[in-house]
């Protein structure tokens, strides 16, 4: 499996809008807002919380995380969200194949070995050719270096 091009970066941030209302527009209305501002959304991933509500985590790059603050920060009281969380000691691990939706099992490939690395993932987008996971900065190597390896080895 080496066709598996493995990258990372650590110039990013992460920005968690806590407990926003989960209903239709949410999405235009902070996506609207950060791109007023020329701030490009590196990754976004949404998960439920109680009471009709959602945590919505974005990523950026570390050199527009204090426009997208000031922004969230408007954004945050708009939407009654419940807090804004700002987290800069994450990194993005991506892998990359052309063919990655057509290729069965990679995803658990992926995730058994940050598991069996002792690596936790803490937001996780996928595209039809990229799995694109957000972890801890100081595990960014040891990530790499397992994800390059264990992608390298035949079943």
């Amino acid at each position: 499996m080496s066709e598996f091009d493995v990258t990372s970066r650590t110039d990013i941030a992460k920005i968690t809008l806590n407990s926003a209302p989960d209903r239709p527009g949410i999405g235009a209305q902070i996506f609207g807002a950060l791109w007023s501002y020329d701030i490009n959304v590196e990754l976004v991933s949404s998960a439920p919380a109680p009471e009709g509500r959602a945590d919505v985590t974005l990523v950026v790059g570390k050199t527009q995380l204090n426009p997208a603050i000031l922004k969230l920060k408007k954004i945050k009281e708009e939407l009654d969200a419940k807090d804004l969380t700002v987290d800069q000691g994450v990194a993005i691990v991506t892998v990359s194949h052309p063919k990655l939706s057509k290729t069965p099992g990679i995803a658990a490939k992926v995730f058994s070995l940050l598991s069996q690395a002792n690596i936790n993932v803490e937001a996780i987008s996928s595209s039809t050719t990229t799995i694109a996971c957000v972890i801890r900065e100081k595990e960014e190597q040891k990530a790499l270096a397992t994800l390059r390896k264990g992608l390298e080895e035949k079943d």
